[in-house]
């Protein structure tokens, strides 16, 4: 049976961006360099560059297929009626794991994520910021809106409250916690992050719902 070529693309590109990430888990980005990464993915250097212009959308590639997998848990959860807040502690308690455990490949992730500009030490072709960030962003508010979506429709949410919107704000939180809590563990992770939930769902939040009386605990 004669396998479809884009199915041959799909799982040669999957290859690649685990490959990139176990080698950037264990010795950093900076350290990887293109011909490391070739060899791990049994792949030529040429492919290399055919399926990914720079590192960083290596990282951002495998990144986003967990934030993905996380969002599918999550959906499953919520159509068996969970808990929306069980739910939300369960995807942040596993993000917050891997904030700390790749806390040296958080930065090279937030600053895609939130736009900021390349160092001006890293402009090599395979270190060039990637042009996708925005599309990382919204696969992390996307894991976020479900969750929100369904507190709305419990009333734990005013109805008018953009959801969308605070989903990105909670997002950009969260990764700028990150990027600067200094957090030793996943419970300070945690904390920062119940902290700063707190300040930006008080408004959004139904003057009665069962919601606005657990922040205040």
């Amino acid at each position: 049976m004669k396998v479809d070529r884009q199915e041959q693309d799909d799982a040669r590109r999957e290859r690649i961006a685990r490959a990139a990430f176990e080698l950037f888990a264990r010795s950093g980005l900076d350290a990887i360099s293109a011909q490391d990464i070739a060899q791990a993915a049994f792949v030529s250097r040429t492919n290399l560059y055919r399926y990914f212009p720079s590192k960083v959308h290596m990282l951002l590639a495998h990144f986003e297929k967990a934030v993905q997998a996380s969002r599918d848990d999550a959906l499953e959860r919520l159509r068996a009626g969970a808990n929306p807040q069980q739910v939300w502690d369960k995807v942040t308690a596993r993000m917050a794991d891997l904030g700390v455990r790749y806390r040296h490949l958080v930065g090279a992730v937030g600053q895609a994520v939130l736009g900021a500009p390349p160092e001006p030490e890293r402009v090599g072709a395979l270190d060039r910021a990637p042009g996708d960030g925005l599309r990382t962003a919204l696969t992390l508010a996307a894991l976020v809106q479900p969750v929100l979506l369904a507190m709305q429709a419990q009333g734990r949410l005013r109805p008018e409250a953009n959801v969308q919107m605070l989903s990105v704000l909670l997002v950009d939180a969260f990764i700028l916690a990150l990027l600067h809590g200094g957090h030793r563990d996943q419970r300070e992770v945690l904390r920062d992050w119940q902290d700063r939930f707190s300040l930006l769902m008080h408004g959004a939040l139904a003057p009665d719902s069962a919601a606005r009386h657990e922040l205040k605990h």
